[in-house]
């Protein structure tokens, strides 16, 4: 079994060690060491990072017989080594995981929410909560509980108790192993079996903001920050709405109303937007209606566009074999590198365009089909689009239904 220098001193970042065994672990150079303050990934927090030698540290795992296995970038020799620990991550670590242990204890005792689970990430945290819909309200209440025992600079103290013993303690979940517990206690508040690595005292936490709440397998998922992520993301959205206030020329306070304001502006903009496209729709529609020519009885207006979004196209083709008896459409475009096709026709007319689409789009060597009235399709073969729409039209001459 390694001995477990971040137990002894969480706040220990070098140290030297024998090297117990060196080997590959599962193709990766590996290294057991008689002691280390490297923490391996356990209890929800993530692994320490840093090197050994020089030799950067990817991984760290504990094994079931108590071994520490440090995964290795590349080989490492020797009989010793001088381990170096990744600091700025242990300590946003030590933060994260000691905020959660507050957090946690105040949801229990003001939401009677027990913690079912701790995500520690790079970027963030979370603890879920078997308690669901917390309203603003609550949450801010649970904030501000939080923070003023953080403020109160409390002890943590780490107790070495055995199974027997537990009962003396009122702790806030029962522990997953057995033999002698490490329970880590928040001074007369918090008492968790954790193997993690702890702040000494709350006030090293620095402080608690709770960003998001969101529903979560019938409880609550809550994300939190601590530390200097809480003061990173602080600088981060100062500096986005003292963006906003310059742009908007308004004070902090004001600018909800101002946003409030704006969107409902853009609202009315593009629901004017909406009805002049409408209008320039029907305009074309109408004034494509000479461009048709005669096949019998029936009416066709075939015609190439360039860069016309396929939703605008279809919109077209409909309006015009809507208002246009007798009348067949066969539209092509060239749209972002592809070939689309829309085909349409009036109601008073049998034919079925979804037949001639099928065959038009394997002129594309694309796919498509439809309604008898409306037809939608395409290929890579922009090439071949004139041909493809000349396919359409050679179709409809072949039929004779309408003659």
């Amino acid at each position: 079994m390694t001995r477990k220098l971040f137990h002894e001193n969480q706040y220990l970042q070098n140290f030297s060690s024998v090297i117990v065994e060196n080997f590959e672990y599962r193709g990766v150079p590996a290294v057991v060491l008689e002691q280390t303050a490297f923490y391996p990934t356990s209890g929800g927090q993530p692994h320490d990072l840093g090197t050994l030698d020089d030799v950067p540290v990817v991984d760290v795992i504990e094994d079931e017989a108590g071994r520490i296995i440090h995964l290795l970038e590349r080989p490492i020799r020797g009989q010793r080594v001088h381990g170096q620990i990744d600091w700025k991550r242990r300590f946003d670590h030590t933060q994260q995981h000691t905020g959660q242990h507050l957090l946690s204890q105040v949801f229990l005792r003001l939401c009677d929410a027990e913690t079912t689970s701790f995500h520690l990430g790079a970027d963030s945290a979370s603890i879920d909560v078997n308690q669901a819909e917390l309203d603003a309200d609550t949450v801010e209440f649970v904030e501000a509980l939080t923070n003023q025992i953080l403020y109160e600079n409390r002890d943590v103290i780490i107790h070495h108790v055995a199974q027997d013993e537990l009962s003396r303690f009122p702790i806030r979940k029962l522990p997953t192993v057995e033999g002698v517990i490490r329970l880590v206690e928040i001074k007369d508040f918090d008492y968790s079996p954790c193997c993690g690595t702890h702040c000494a005292s709350t006030g090293e936490i620095g402080m608690i903001k709770i960003t998001k709440v969101e529903n979560y397998k019938g409880g609550s998922r809550v994300y939190f920050l601590c530390g200097s992520r809480a003061l990173k993301d602080y600088q981060q959205k100062g500096r986005i709405i003292q963006q906003l206030s310059e742009t908007m020329s308004s004070g902090e306070a004001d600018l909800p109303a101002h946003l409030g304001k704006l969107q409902d502006e853009l609202k009315t903009l593009r629901k004017e937007r909406q009805q002049l496209a409408q209008q320039l729709l029907e305009a074309e529609a109408r004034a494509l209606l000479p461009e048709r020519e005669t096949i019998g009885k029936m009416f066709v207006l075939k015609k190439r566009f360039e860069q016309r979004p396929p939703k605008e196209l279809r919109a077209l083709a409909s309006m015009i074999a809507e208002q246009a008896p007798q009348t067949v459409v066969l539209f092509g475009d060239s749209y972002e590198g592809k070939a689309s096709l829309v085909f349409a026709r009036s109601n008073d007319l049998s034919i079925h365009v979804g037949e001639l689409m099928k065959q038009a789009c394997a002129t594309l060597d694309g796919r498509g089909g439809g309604q008898p009235h409306l037809a939608e399709g395409g290929g890579a073969a922009v090439e071949k689009l004139d041909e493809a729409l000349q396919s359409g039209l050679n179709s409809l001459k072949e039929i004779k239904t309408w003659e």
